[in-house]
Order: C-alpha cells, then sequence, then structure tokens
C-alpha cells in the first residue's frame, strides 16, 4: 500500500512539473531529471543527445556537471552508443559481467546501470538516458527500467521542443545578422541612387563572382556524394543562390534601363532584323534543351527608332519568356510588320508591329494588365514550379515606354500567348 502511494504521488508530481506554465522546458528536464532520480534511487544521471555535426552523442544535463558539454562517438561498442543503433533499452546488473562492453574507469561505485533511447515520433532516436550508481548498491530492477522507460516517453516530447527553439534561436541570430546587412545595403543603395554606375560595378564584382563561386561549390558538394540529410541542405542553398544570381542579373538589367532613361536616350534608326536573328541564335541553346522549335517569321528589313543595347535586351526578354513558358517539344513563333499609324501624337506615320508567341498554358484575362507590373507572377506559374522573378516583363514595358511605343499581352488560339510590341520606323523608311 505505501508502494502504491509512493507511486501516486511520484506520477502527481511530475504531471504537475510537465504540465506547469511557469517552467521552461529546460526547468521542467532538470526538475523530472532530479524527480526520477530520486523515484529509482540513482545517485548519477545523464542525458545525452544524438549531435549532427560530430556524429556523436553529446552530454547535455549530468549529475557529474564536469561531464556536461562532453561528445561521445557513436560506437555500439559503448552502452549508450549500443542503446542508439539498436534502439533498445539495456538493464544490465553486472557490467563486469557483460562481454559486450569494455569496463567502465573508476567513476562508478555499483556495477549495475540502465540506457533507455529517447525515440522521437517516427521512431528516431534523438539520445539516451543513463542511470547508474544505485543507492544501498545493488541492481538496478525491471521496475527501475520500467520507470525510466515512461519517463522517456515523456520528456521526448520536450526535448525535441529544446531543439526546436535552440534551432529557432539560431534562426533568429541568423536574421538578426541579415537584417543589419540589409540595413547597410539599403544605405548604400541610397547613396548609389545618385551614383548608378558605381553601384552596378559594385554589384557586378562584389555580389555576382562570389555567388557564383558558391554555387559552383554547392555543384560539387552534390557531385561528390552528400549524405541523405545533407542533400535537402545542399538543394535548398543551391536554389537559393541560383534565385538569388538570377534577381542580381535582372537588377542589372533594371540599372542599366534606369541609367539609360536618367541619361535621356535619344533615340536612333537601328536595324530591327539583325537584332531579332542575333538574339534567337544567342538563345538557341534553352530551344534546343527542351527540344522545342521556333518558327522565324521576321522577314521585314526595316530600322526602328531606339537604342541598339536597349531593344536588344527586350527582344531577349520577350524571346527567353516565351522558352521558359513553352512546354518541352512546343513551339515558338516569331514575326513583325508595318502598317501606317493611326494617331496623330505618334513620332512618325509608320509603326512596326513585333510578337512572340508561345503555346504554353496562356494567361488569364485579370492578369493580362498586371502582368508588367514589378514581381507580378500568374498563379499558374508559381504552381507549375516554373523559376522566374516577375522582373523581365516590367523591364519591357520601360523599354518600350521609353520610345513612345506600346506593349500588350493577345490569347492564341487554341492555348498559349502572344507578346506584342509597336516601335516606330523613322521616315526616310
Amino acid at each position: 500500500m505505501e508502494q502504491s502511494n509512493g507511486i501516486e504521488q511520484f506520477l502527481r508530481s511530475m504531471m504537475a512539473i510537465l504540465a506547469s506554465r511557469a517552467m521552461s522546458a529546460a526547468e521542467k528536464l532538470h526538475c523530472g531529471g532530479m524527480l526520477i532520480q530520486t523515484r529509482i534511487k540513482s545517485r548519477n544521471a545523464s542525458v545525452m543527445l544524438f549531435d549532427d555535426e560530430k556524429r556523436g552523442l553529446k552530454v547535455v544535463a549530468a549529475s557529474r556537471k564536469e561531464i556536461v558539454g562532453l561528445t561521445q562517438p557513436l560506437s555500439p561498442e559503448s552502452i549508450s552508443g549500443y542503446v542508439c543503433t539498436h534502439k533498445v533499452p539495456l538493464l544490465i546488473e553486472d557490467i563486469e559481467t557483460d562481454h559486450r562492453f569494455c569496463c567502465r574507469n573508476g567513476n562508478y561505485k555499483t556495477k549495475s546501470l540502465i540506457s533507455v533511447p529517447l525515440l522521437s515520433d517516427q521512431e528516431r532516436v534523438i539520445g539516451v538516458i543513463n542511470v547508474s550508481d544505485k543507492e544501498g548498491g545493488g541492481p538496478f530492477t525491471k521496475s527501475d527500467l520500467s520507470a525510466l522507460l515512461e519517463y522517456a516517453a515523456w520528456i521526448t516530447p520536450l526535448i525535441e521542443s529544446l531543439a526546436m527553439f535552440e534551432r529557432l534561436e539560431a534562426e533568429k541570430e541568423r536574421y538578426q545578422e541579415l537584417a543589419q546587412e540589409l540595413e547597410i545595403k539599403q544605405k548604400e543603395l541610397i547613396i548609389a541612387s545618385t551614383e548608378r554606375s558605381e553601384l552596378v560595378q559594385m554589384v557586378v564584382h562584389d555580389f555576382k563572382s562570389p555567388l557564383s563561386a558558391v554555387i559552383s561549390n554547392m555543384d560539387l558538394l552534390s557531385y561528390l556524394g552528400p549524405s541523405e540529410s545533407q542533400k535537402p541542405i545542399i538543394e535548398t542553398a543551391f536554389k537559393g543562390a541560383s534565385k538569388l544570381l538570377e534577381m542580381i542579373d535582372e537588377f542589372l538589367h533594371i540599372a542599366r534601363v534606369d541609367e539609360c532613361q536618367e541619361r535621356g536616350v535619344i533615340p536612333c534608326p537601328v536595324s530591327f532584323l539583325p537584332l531579332v536573328h542575333e538574339q534567337i541564335e544567342a538563345l538557341m541553346p534553352l530551344v534546343r534543351e527542351k527540344n522545342m522549335t521556333i518558327e522565324n517569321q521576321c522577314e521585314l528589313d526595316v530600322q526602328v527608332l531606339g537604342d541598339p543595347m536597349l531593344l536588344g535586351h527586350l527582344v531577349q526578354n520577350l524571346i527567353s519568356n516565351a522558352i521558359k513558358y513553352t512546354p518541352v517539344n512546343g513551339r515558338i513563333r516569331v514575326g513583325m510588320g508595318a502598317w501606317e499609324s493611326r494617331r496623330t501624337a505618334d513620332p512618325t506615320h509608320t509603326v512596326l508591329k513585333f510578337w512572340v508567341e508561345d503555346d504554353g498554358e496562356g494567361i488569364e484575362d485579370r492578369y493580362k494588365e498586371s502582368i508588367f507590373d514589378k514581381f507580378v507572377r500568374t498563379e499558374k506559374s508559381v504552381e507549375s514550379g516554373i523559376k522566374g522573378t516577375g522582373i523581365g516583363l516590367f523591364i519591357c514595358r520601360k523599354i518600350v515606354n521609353m520610345f513612345q511605343g506600346k506593349i500588350w499581352v493577345e490569347d492564341v488560339t487554341p492555348h498559349g500567348s502572344r507578346f506584342c510590341v509597336i516601335l516606330f520606323i523613322p521616315e526616310e523608311n
């Protein structure tokens, strides 16, 4: 009867600790550990957690404070390593008669011990609990083992919460560092708003080169055969760095366009047909990679008012956008036509209509205007997993507006989109 009351009192005390709102997870672990140690009459106890980086077991709590922080290699020849490897608890009455393990040093006063694994809901071992030195000198019992197993099941969620809290704290520190870096970059950008050319050079040399090195090394790590736990980390870092590199490239393009706009570019006659052929040829590797066909229906050899670099970027963006959103084995059409202007406000009397047509999923009506805004992407494109920043078409509109032209998108039957541009043919044509 007295033993039953003792167990009942132990359970009430343990539940009170675990349910307490005034105690942190670490405090609950400490108080719960003291309680279970008293319950099974153990003088020494320790909690060891699996350390992914060091591939070993690290002591995070112990009766002997001097061993906290030490890491033990994950070896099945050690007691803790055996428990982690086999995911089974150990109740050893006399360690000296158990030939599976080496003799322990002289820090232990008795020969009996218990070691139980800490298992997550997915049966993943996150650590072990060890107890030794039974009060009175006798061996630990099966009842002690049952109590320790029950305690292990109770504290595993707490330990996982602590691990998550530590990860969140680490992430918080990292984000604080990033916030400081971003604040510095923001100040640099404010200063650079009046020094555009220096900003472009800074981005090219200080951002793009080291980021390319990061991507190359991530690719090398993937080639060297990382572990299963490392693969998603490398993949995430690779995707993030590639995305950032793409954003930097787009930023450079915007900076160049803005710089031209601030300088006040004076439109001059530009031979448009060679420019289109040049951009198609440059993008052919991407076309071949997706086994697509590109039909170049551009035959009108005329000049248009503009700037060679900006018009080249306009054509490049429109064709690369079509390649991106056209499925494998798909088709792209590029064409042009000329006719008399119908608006008295137009800079010349003749206009050139240039278009790029794809056979992708098309663009919903609600996006037909906003698709040319900065960072806008349709739901279909995001859901399909197609990479993009929503900057390319924004740049196209800026370029077209600089030369008083017009850009829009229309549907293609049975499916797809046709991006159209109006530019102006000088009078001498």
